[in-house]
This record gives C-alpha cells, sequence and structure tokens, in this order.
C-alpha cells in the first residue's frame, strides 16, 4: 500500500516516530518544540511550528512530503511563500531541492524513525473489508477515550445541522419562524418523505396558513389540497369530499398550484408512516401552534417540549384510515413517543442549537444538548450494528454522535480524523 502524504501529517502532528537523537540530512541535532498547527488553506503543510535545529531555535512551518523531490514537483522552490519553511519533513530524501531564494531548508526523514506498528495499524484499518474499518479493533479502546470522541462528534453533528438552517434562514431572510416550519416539515417526512414534504412547506407559505388558523377544515383542505391529495374526481367519503371543496376554493383564492402526488411514497412504508397520516398530524400541528419556533424556544425543558406535539388535534377521521376512501381497522392516529422523541433529536434540538449559536445565548446551545442528553437512543440498523460490536449508545447525544461516525468517519475511512482512529493507529499491542 503507497503511504497518503496525510499519513505524514497525522504522523507529524501526534509525534508518532522516535522523537529523541534527532538529526537533520545535514547532521545538525534536531529538537522539535511545537509541530505547529495544520493549514488546510495554501502555502506549507504546518505553520508556527518551533524547532531546535543545533545551536539555533527556529519559528516557521514545516512542509511534508513523501519523497523530497515532490519539493519542486510541487514547484514550491518557485514560491515565495515556502521560503519560511524552517524544516522539510519527507518519508524517503530523494533529491536535494532549495527555496524559492535559493537557500536550503533543513530536512528530516521519517522513514527510519515510525515504529512499524504505526503503519501496521494504519494498514490493517484501510485494507479491511469491514463494516467500520475498525470492526475488529474498536474493542481495544477504552470508555474514556471513545466517551471524549463521542462528545465532539455531537458537537460536530449539531454543527453540520446548523449549517443546513442558517442556509434556510438565509433564504427566509432572517426569518426564524419561517425556517423552522420548513425544518419541521423536513422532520415530519422522516427521511423517506423528507424532500416531498419540505416542498409542501414551501408550496403553502405561513402567511397563508394564519389567516386560517381558526378553521380546523381550511388548514386541512390546505395541507392536503398542496399535497396533490384532494386531485381526484370524486370521493365516497365526506371527510375528503368537504376537503376538496374548501381546497378548490382557497386554490382559487390564493393562485396555489399543488404537488404532484407521485412524490409521496407509501411503497414499503408502514401505515402509521404513511404520508396521508404525516400530513393530518402536520397540520394538526399548526391547527394548535402556528407559532412553533417561539414554541420551541420558550419551553423550558423536556417535558414541555413533548407536550407540544402531543394529543394533537388530528381529524378522527384518521382514527378508521390510513389513506382517503380506504376503510381500515381503528388505529391510534396520533404521534407515538418514539416519533415524538425523533422530532426533538432531528428538529427541535437543531433549531435552538442554531438559535443559540445565532444570537449568542449558551442557554439554547444548553438545552439542546441537555434534551438530547435525556431521550432515548433511535431504533436503526446502524446503531444495532454498532451494539453488536460492544459499542452501545446509552442515550440519544451518543447516539446522535454514532451517527455522524458512521456516516462522516468510518464510511469515507477518515481514521487519521478519526479520535478512536488515533487510539488504534497509536496502539503498540
Amino acid at each position: 500500500m503507497t503511504l497518503p502524504e496525510k499519513l505524514l501529517h497525522f504522523i507529524w502532528r501526534y509525534r508518532l516516530y522516535r522523537t529523541v537523537r534527532l538529526s537533520t540530512v545535514s547532521k545538525k541535532n534536531l529538537s522539535i518544540r511545537d509541530t505547529g498547527y495544520q493549514n488546510h488553506h495554501a502555502g506549507p503543510d504546518f505553520l508556527a511550528a518551533r524547532i531546535r535545529i543545533g545551536d539555533t531555535e527556529w519559528a516557521g512551518s514545516v512542509e511534508i512530503h513523501l519523497r523530497a523531490s515532490e519539493w519542486n514537483t510541487h514547484r514550491h522552490h518557485r514560491d515565495k511563500a515556502y521560503n519560511n519553511v524552517i524544516l522539510h519533513v519527507v518519508y524517503e530524501d530523494d533529491k536535494i531541492i532549495c527555496r524559492e531564494d535559493g537557500t536550503f531548508p533543513e530536512t528530516l526523514v521519517l522513514k527510519p524513525l515510525i515504529p512499524k506498528y504505526v503503519l501496521s495499524n494504519y494498514r490493517d484499518l484501510m485494507s479491511g473489508m469491514y463494516w467500520i474499518p475498525c470492526e475488529k479493533l474498536v474493542h481495544r479502546i477504552p470508555g474514556f477515550h471513545r466517551s471524549q470522541w463521542l462528545s465532539r462528534l455531537l458537537i460536530e453533528r449539531f454543527e453540520y445541522r446548523v449549517s443546513a438552517i442558517y442556509e434556510l434562514l438565509s433564504e427566509q431572510q432572517g426569518n426564524w419562524e419561517a425556517t423552522c416550519y420548513l425544518w419541521a416539515a423536513r422532520s415530519f417526512g422522516f427521511k423517506v418523505n423528507a424532500e416531498p414534504f419540505e416542498q409542501l412547506a414551501r408550496s403553502l407559505p405561513l402567511t397563508i396558513l394564519a389567516k386560517y388558523r381558526h378553521s380546523q377544515q381550511n388548514i386541512e383542505a390546505l395541507f392536503f389540497g398542496q399535497a396533490g391529495l384532494l386531485e381526484q374526481p370524486a370521493f365516497a367519503d365526506t371527510y375528503p369530499r368537504k376537503l376538496q371543496q374548501a381546497y378548490n376554493y382557497l386554490r382559487r383564492l390564493h393562485a396555489l398550484t399543488p404537488l404532484d402526488a407521485s412524490s409521496w411514497k407509501f411503497l414499503r412504508t408502514r401505515p402509521g408512516n404513511f404520508p396521508s397520516i404525516r400530513i393530518a398530524q402536520f397540520a394538526a400541528l399548526y391547527i394548535r401552534t402556528v407559532h412553533l419556533f417561539a414554541a420551541l424556544t420558550d419551553a423550558e425543558n423536556t417535558n414541555q417540549l413533548k407536550a407540544i406535539f402531543r394529543e394533537l388535534p388530528v381529524n378522527r377521521y384518521w382514527a378508521g384510515h390510513y389513506r382517503f376512501d380506504v376503510p381500515s381497522s381503528r388505529h391510534g392516529f396520533q404521534l407515538g413517543m418514539q416519533s415524538i422523541d425523533n422530532l426533538l433529536i432531528n428538529m427541535a434540538s437543531g433549531i435552538l442549537f442554531a438559535y443559540g449559536k445565532y444570537v449568542g445565548k449558551e442557554m439554547y446551545i444548553y438545552r439542546a444538548v441537555t434534551l438530547l442528553e435525556g431521550l432515548k437512543t433511535e431504533k436503526n440498523s446502524v446503531l444495532m450494528r454498532f451494539s453488536t460490536l460492544g459499542i452501545r449508545a446509552e442515550h440519544a447525544a451518543e447516539s446522535q454522535a454514532l451517527l455522524q461516525m458512521k456516516s462522516f468517519y468510518c464510511d469515507r475511512k477518515r481514521c487519521l480524523e478519526c479520535g478512536i482512529g488515533l487510539q488504534l493507529i497509536k496502539n503498540n499491542e
């Protein structure tokens, strides 16, 4: 396996090489006081390093290559930005190079300094064809290190959601209620119907809903009508007929264009998750709470947040139907406890964290984190697989962190950037 340059960055950053009795290619004594910080922009790889070479202590940049000749290949010898490189770190020294100003940087060769187990551990992670690269090794990681890494991943997951929420906020010209409305709609889609749910919300602005907040029939007619579920010529049941009649009037009044009903996915979806049921619940939420963002940010604890989604005024028609004109046995039609928890995890916590960061109030950030720490973990195949490997999330904060790790680290084999990968590569057992 060819070593990637990022592995050398990793080895340099975490000092995974013999650090005593170091010397440069020119036989000068070398002492690494500070490796510097990694530069992710143009220019040398590490900045603000402090290195003692011979009797002189230097402060400047460090450039890292697999082979010394790559200095010229990358045209650093013609770039003034590399004149402040105080040390050239390479795996193999195959060429004498010089800076743009004609001087020669000191060179450190890593190849004889890197312990064999470091490279072996890295190869084991990269070459395995497992569900996660460290599947056979992760049990070696002490719980403390794993917990520390999951705490960092939770904040990273929040930041990932914050970015998406801020995009919506910018699009909605700083209107938090409108942003929350779109974010909530996506969440009510529960992944399978997230996209059409967002399109439904976009087609039905809050300004229109606010006009009919005291009319349950009109609110339901607007949601089902804009969803494209009232487009058939005639209904047998009275309830959808009345909704259709109300929607036809409102459609003309507000010049509305419905979605194509084919956008919604019913196939391979449990009846309780049918989009018709979720739309009925979403409509009921906005019948009760037009100002959802205000309700979320005013809630002071988890019980108050859960109360927003409990016992919604869902039309009782849905107690005996999953679709219009298709009777079924009697069933629950309210949001279940697990669905409410999922909405709090995927929707409410993100809004609270994003708003807290936006206005600079730690109170909302703390509420978002505390909310997840007080909720049970989700139930999905990813978390079940982690559990079989001995990694069990104690609460939703940890389960969210594990999902972040799987999607953004394990699936992309970013072991060099992973806290667990770091411990495994350093492990000399």
